[in-house]
């Protein structure tokens, strides 16, 4: 079987797809949504027929094909329905019989029910997964140099985002920028509605683009490739990548988001060491980073951080910690009664003002902390596949980076690796990851990482070939 690189026109209705994912409310109504899975399904159809045509697919590492394969069938056991007695002895599930039961005024034994409380809740969670797991799969199949173009427009995309939210900022309450978020004046959101959303995308968006400067600076070196035919092009590519990483730092500064901030700057303080530890690795790497967070920074000062700084006063942080251990005690309180099975994929704004009696009135769509909301809804197999995913994600940076070779691709991999973290890290008190949006570009970092690579894709094609196919495909070059 030959391992072909997919077509431009695949490789351009991803990109279409990837940079179209955030832009209307972070994907996050009804109708962007729908729109993301009905593509998702297309690019889902396509692997499979290049299955059929016997084209050769790197096959993924078998601890993150054991987590997909959980992540994507117990939400399915979920719905399937059981007796009514075993669905009464379910944890957590007798108060709603009590109440089904006194609102039908008898028992009714011949009723079959799923294990999920919110059936429907469920299917549409489950389908809100096709998006994020097309996207990891669908860029396996490209070439290096079409993974290269992609991270260049999610960059330009991201840089984008910056602007808007800069000008949001500084435009006022009046401003159309706002794109009709009335909750939102005064702080940087771009197209999303929570600017903790956008901080998000910022932060895990930063150490690729430190590993496309490296990428750019190294391929430039060893003969370029197709996305920088000449010295001009090439200039111009490194200046708008760094200009759209400073307007990334910048904006994500300006979001206010204290998680985003603070991981972010992680993110780059771990980009810098780990590109520098694979061998063969850039010097110049802590210069790069140092230089986008200077210039970010100074920028910042010059319109003016007064409103930043307000949010890290010990007093708001104080406050904010407070009710965020609340909402997290309640929210365990409920992940306990429900275990070891779950309240069922997405039914956490249905089910828990069961327990919110702790933390007052308001309503809470989510969790604000993925880990607990996957224990919450999924139970012991949710948490199963998330360890199984970190350890899949910790050995493949860890493969990376000890056998970091010389070939450039690597350091843009072990880059979209490190891109992760800040997000793996914001989940802990956030959901940046219920939004379609980012799901979908965290999955396209994923997805790099996972990456077969120039040597490895080469060597399924044709093993005496091996170098010359895999410099052939690094830099998009006819062998």
């Amino acid at each position: 079987m030959k391992a072909e690189p997919a077509g431009s026109v695949f490789a351009w209705a991803l990109i279409v797809f990837v940079v179209a994912a955030p832009l209307a409310k972070g994907g996050n109504r009804a109708l962007p949504l729908a729109g993301l899975e009905l593509a998702a399904i297309g690019f889902l159809l396509a692997l499979a027929l290049r299955h059929v045509r016997r084209q050769a697919y790197a096959p993924l590492p078998r601890l993150f094909v054991a987590a997909l394969v959980l992540s994507a069938t117990y939400p399915l056991l979920q719905l399937v329905p059981l007796p009514a007695a075993w669905w009464q002895a379910l944890p957590g599930h007798a108060p709603y019989a009590a109440v089904i039961d006194t609102l039908a005024g008898v028992a009714d034994g011949s009723q079959w029910r799923p294990i999920s409380l919110v059936p429907a809740a469920t299917r549409y969670g489950w389908l809100a997964l096709l998006p994020p797991f097309a996207a990891l799969l669908a860029v396996r199949a490209l070439a290096p140099a079409q993974v290269v173009g992609l991270l260049v427009a999610m960059t330009i995309v991201a840089g984008v985002e910056g602007l808007v939210g800069l000008l949001q900022v500084v435009t006022g309450d009046g401003s159309i920028l706002h794109l009709g978020h009335r909750d939102t004046f005064g702080t940087a959101t771009g197209t999303f509605v929570n600017r903790n959303h956008l901080a998000a995308l910022l932060a895990m968006m930063l150490p690729p683009v430190v590993g496309l400067v490296v990428y750019q600076r190294r391929s430039a070196r060893h003969g370029g490739s197709r996305f920088d035919t000449s010295g001009a092009n090439l200039t111009a590519q490194r200046v708008l990548v760094v200009a759209s990483a400073a307007l990334m730092l910048l904006c994500l500064i300006f979001t206010r988001s204290r998680a985003g901030i603070a991981f972010a700057l992680a993110g780059l303080a771990c980009s810098s060491i780990l590109l520098v530890r694979a061998r063969g690795g850039a010097r110049h790497v802590g210069l790069v980073v140092a230089g986008i967070v200077v210039v970010g920074l100074a920028l910042a000062a010059l319109i003016g951080l007064a409103p930043v700084l307000e949010r890290l006063e010990p007093d708001q942080l104080q406050l904010s910690g407070a009710g965020r251990l609340a909402l997290y005690a309640a929210v365990l309180d409920g992940a306990i009664t429900f275990l070891p099975f779950g309240s069922g994929l997405s039914t956490f704004a249905s089910v828990f003002p069961r327990f919110q009696s702790s933390v007052g009135g308001a309503v809470y769509d989510y969790a604000h902390n993925d880990y607990l909301q996957v224990l919450f809804e999924l139970g012991v197999p949710g948490v199963l596949a998330l360890v199984l995913l970190v350890l899949a994600y910790a050995a493949r940076l860890a493969s990376l980076v000890a056998h970091g070779s010389e070939r450039s691709f690597t350091l843009l991999q072990i880059a979209a690796g490190v891109g992760l973290l800040p997000v793996m890290l914001h989940s802990a008190f956030d959901f940046p990851l219920r939004m379609p949006g980012n799901a979908v570009w965290f999955a396209i970092l994923a997805g790099v990482l996972l990456h077969p690579g120039a040597r490895d894709a080469a060597s399924i094609r044709k093993p005496s070939s091996r170098v010359v196919r895999a410099d052939a495909l690094e830099t998009g070059t006819p062998a």
